[in-house]
């Protein structure tokens, strides 16, 4: 028999309002051990991979993996029962027989679970107790592989005392309600006033206050609610939390944010200032002073492992990468120049070097398979010497610079080895089990090829459960619109661009049309027969 629930608040106030559970792109073991290897830790490939969750929730990240690698093994962890409920529902709607979900508490985790390559703790860490964090810790020591790779989030200081200061204020002002939803509501009335009497304020506090406000209104309730309203939220030093990953035999490995782990990110001046101490740990604190950083994801690993901290470019050369950064419509392979490359969120990456920008260009055409680097160096060259770009086919060494760059950054990933995934647009479209289950679940958004999380409005979830391979896309776009005629259907309240108010049929095919091109871009779709 477990042990009654120790953790804050008891699973209530995730059963009355559960955790919105999507995939955790940094938490895919192949990203995991991209960057494991990068640093000198042979971490398993994913396809085999033994892989923990503590803090699971309905499963949203875990799901996906178990789907896509049958021969891994994917244990949750969770203690919200109607959490743990949705996601055995959805596991036995996907018919898995390589994971569970364990409705458990933390400290109550078994000491016989066995051993694991990859150890997740995701919004769990600043929000339980001290003796659930040790236990957090020792769960990594005792049950990580040798090879392993643990993965811990957790809110930072000194940065997160400016949103500590937003926590006290809705805490105040939320205090005499009980109810999940009811404290949000109050909590989100609270915020618009308070962004209208900050209205004529320039004070630096009031720009934060009010960047604050403007973040938490587009939030998902569960977030507003279990980062902001939750009793316990105890954020720490990265220095007190490597301390207590040492007392466990865990040492740092690196931060899933490479980019942030160089100081010359920040100029010469702070570069110099960080590099006047001795440890990586003192360094690494030192950049969450100047950066006023406020949550980290850190990536831990055993003491015994023996670790690369300097390494060279030339390990690019050993992995695959993908990217979906969308080139300008106009690219100079000829010259040295930036070119703005965007992402699906809007940010631009200027590239400079005709190779990279070639490389960039392939890779998004090629998107979502995964190129080796020697393919995607060779493509480059021919597509740079097309365009009459010669003088600079042999600048292998600025297109490593770039690339890894990019990585860094977060703009573009790496994989072990090339990834060859279904993303072609059939007569008759069949959407993956996985994507079918999600969207008939109504989770509101489905897992990509990459663990990356579409977001779905009605008009597309709906589109998603049609997807059986059975229908063309003119029988999908009659069988949508039918759907609208009878009322079972509206577009009131899409998220994304759908077939307007008027819903003619000419409308609802350009939309279906987008909508499937989306679907095969990012995965959403299987193979016919």
């Amino acid at each position: 028999m477990n042990p009654p629930p120790t953790e804050p608040d008891t699973p209530d106030s995730y059963d009355q309002l559960p955790y919105e559970s999507t995939p955790i792109t940094e938490t895919h073991p192949e990203s995991l051990a991209v960057l494991g290897r990068w640093f000198g830790v042979q971490a398993p490939a994913p396809e085999r991979c033994r892989y923990l969750e503590l803090g699971c929730a309905s499963g949203g990240n875990l799901i996906p993996l178990a789907w896509r690698f049958p021969q891994g093994r994917f244990l949750g962890i969770e203690l919200s029962r109607r959490q743990v409920a949705d996601g055995q529902a959805l596991i036995e709607r996907l018919g898995l027989q390589n994971i569970e979900i364990r409705h458990q508490d933390i400290l109550g985790a078994a000491t016989d679970l066995g051993e694991f390559d990859y150890v997740i703790a995701h919004g769990v860490f600043s929000w339980v107790p001290s003796e659930v964090r040790a236990r957090i810790l020792q769960l990594c020591s005792r049950h990580l592989s040798a090879s392993g790779v643990a993965y811990i989030s957790y809110n930072t200081l000194p940065g997160w005392r400016m949103r500590g200061m937003v926590r006290d204020m809705l805490h105040f002002h939320t205090h005499q309600v009980s109810a999940p939803m009811d404290k949000v509501r109050l909590a989100q009335s609270f915020l618009d006033d308070l962004e209208r009497a900050l209205s004529g304020l320039d004070s630096l506090g009031a720009q934060y206050l009010r960047y604050e406000a403007q973040q938490l209104r587009h939030a998902h309730p569960s977030y507003v609610y279990h980062e902001y309203l939750e009793t316990i939220n105890e954020p720490l030093m990265f220095s007190d939390f490597m301390a207590q990953a040492a007392n466990h035999g865990l040492q740092y490995l690196c931060e899933v944010d490479l980019a942030s782990m160089f100081p010359t990110v920040l100029g010469a001046p702070a570069a110099e200032f960080v590099e006047q101490f001795d440890t990586l740990v003192e360094q690494e604190q030192c950049l969450d002073f100047l950066r006023g950083r406020n949550f980290r994801q850190t990536l831990l690993c055993h003491e015994a492992c023996s670790l690369r901290r300097e390494f060279t470019l030339d390990l690019l050369d050993s992995f695959s990468l993908h990217s979906n950064l969308a080139p300008p419509k106009k690219l100079d392979l000829r010259r040295v120049k930036p070119a703005p490359f965007s992402s699906v969120d809007g940010d631009r990456f200027p590239v400079e070097q005709p190779l990279t920008k070639a490389a960039l260009q392939h890779l998004f055409q090629a998107y979502p398979d995964a190129v080796s680097f020697h393919e995607l160096r060779d493509h480059a060259r021919r597509r740079v010497a097309g365009q009459g770009g010669h003088a600079h086919l042999e600048h292998t060494d600025d297109l490593r610079g770039e690339l890894f760059n990019l990585f860094a950054h977060q703009a573009i990933g790496l994989a072990l080895g090339p990834r060859t995934l279904f993303h072609q647009l059939p007569d008759r479209p069949q959407a993956t089990t996985l994507a079918r289950a999600q969207a008939a679940a109504g989770l509101g958004h489905v897992a990509t090829a990459w663990h990356t999380t579409l977001t779905l409005d009605p008009f597309a979830t709906r589109l998603l459960t049609y997807l059986d391979g059975n229908r063309t896309e003119q029988e999908l776009v009659a069988q949508l619109a039918a759907d609208l005629a009878a009322g079972s259907l509206s577009l009131a309240d899409q998220k994304t661009p759908a077939a307007g108010k008027g819903a003619n049929t000419g409308a609802l095919g350009a939309n279906c049309a987008r909508l499937l091109a989306v679907f095969a871009r990012f995965g959403i779709l299987d193979r016919p027969g």
